[in-house]
């Protein structure tokens, strides 16, 4: 019996050593990870006159927590930083123009690019719009990820408060393809976080420990593995909206997300555009100093070839197609989708005429 307690004892040490070291390697895993896979924008080309005001804009960016919000199902906590201002309604300010003045009301919604990551607050496209036109009340309702479903939800939650719009804007496109096509999104309509969502609170107490257990002991381990075999020419694919009924429907569920959002302000005397936002695979810009996902480019060139058809078909007034803007040799793009404060400068350009337009119609 003694043995036999002697033995166990020792089995039991032996196990407990053994998770240590291999909860210190998943520790140290996760250091590594961070040391090559941080963040590094701020050095690419397009911020060459002042990395470091852009490195305190990607730190303020990674410092952002985010709560639950019914119907779009995420929005950003308050948050105040050097670079970035969130208001307690989890909205991004910036500082209104000399003339603004409290009318009329223009809303913009969106993902990250309309939300402005990689500029701080006053060089997103809402506040450099707001400057160009110099009058009204600006909001950006835009949150990181959301798509267009997400914004038409958005919208429908602004109208169900009792909140008034002169012209609403959507900028969308790039949320639809990137964080729809992904393989793990099975259903549509969707959202990047149904994964997530699945584990986290429709997984119940195993899932719980499994996750647990997971961060403590694998999840670096595993990601580290991942991240060597992704180096190779091999690698697993991830999407699956090329040349399928899945691509086709991303497009579709796009177009009839901003017809029903156009239905929705128009019928409370509004004014609604809509526009297709650049992406680094689509057009001739400059994209040399990026790695760029080239499965993710195949999956994007035939979403968006299929949503510029059904704009050529349809033919709506209120649609415009962006997706040529950062033509050229600039460099605007500081990832496959995200520009520096010039890239919303041009886009800001291309939209201050039309809002104005809207707000002040030529008859």
């Amino acid at each position: 019996m003694k043995k036999l307690l002697s033995y166990l004892k020792s089995f039991s040490i032996s196990v407990f050593v053994f998770l240590i070291l291999v909860a210190l390697t998943n520790w140290a895993c996760g250091i590594y990870l961070t040391k090559i896979g941080g963040e590094k924008r701020h050095l690419l080309p397009g911020y060459a006159e002042d990395p470091a005001y852009a490195e305190a804009i990607f730190n303020d960016y990674h410092s952002i927590a985010h709560r639950y919000k019914p119907f779009a199902e995420w929005q950003m906590l308050p948050y105040e930083g050097r670079t970035l201002h969130i208001t307690n309604e989890g909205l991004r300010f910036h500082t209104p123009p000399s003339g603004a003045t409290p009318a009329p009301i223009i809303r913009f919604f969106g993902g990250s690019t309309m939300w402005g990551e990689g500029s701080d607050d006053d060089n997103t496209i809402p506040a450099l719009v707001h400057q160009a036109i110099n009058t009204g009340t600006v909001i950006n309702h835009a949150q990181l990820a959301y798509n267009s479903r997400q914004n038409l939800d958005a919208l429908i939650s602004t109208y169900a408060k009792g909140e008034k719009a002169d012209v609403v804007i959507f900028y969308d496109g790039v949320n639809d393809a990137a964080f729809l096509c992904p393989k793990e999104i099975q259903e549509l309509p969707g959202h990047r976080l149904i994964p997530l969502f699945q584990k986290k609170i429709y997984g119940g107490g195993k899932q719980l420990i499994s996750t647990v257990l997971n961060n403590l002991f694998t999840k670096n381990i595993l990601l580290l593995i991942q991240y060597r075999q992704n180096t190779g020419d091999q690698q697993p694919s991830l999407y699956d909206c090329l040349n399928s009924g899945k691509g086709l429907s991303v497009a579709h569920m796009l177009m009839a997300n901003w017809e029903m959002a156009h239905e929705l302000v128009s019928s409370r005397g509004g004014k609604f555009i809509a526009v297709l936002q650049p992406v680094s695979y689509i057009g001739s810009p400059q994209v040399e100093h990026l790695q760029l996902h080239e499965e993710l480019g195949a999956n994007f060139r035939f979403v968006y070839a299929e949503l510029q058809k059904l704009i050529r078909e349809k033919n709506y007034p209120w649609v415009y197609d962006f997706t040529t803007a950062f033509n050229g040799e600039e460099y605007i793009y500081i990832d496959f989708c995200h520009v520096t404060k010039a890239g919303n400068k041009i886009i800001a350009d291309k939209l201050s005429p039309i809002v104005s337009q809207e707000l002040n119609p030529v008859h």
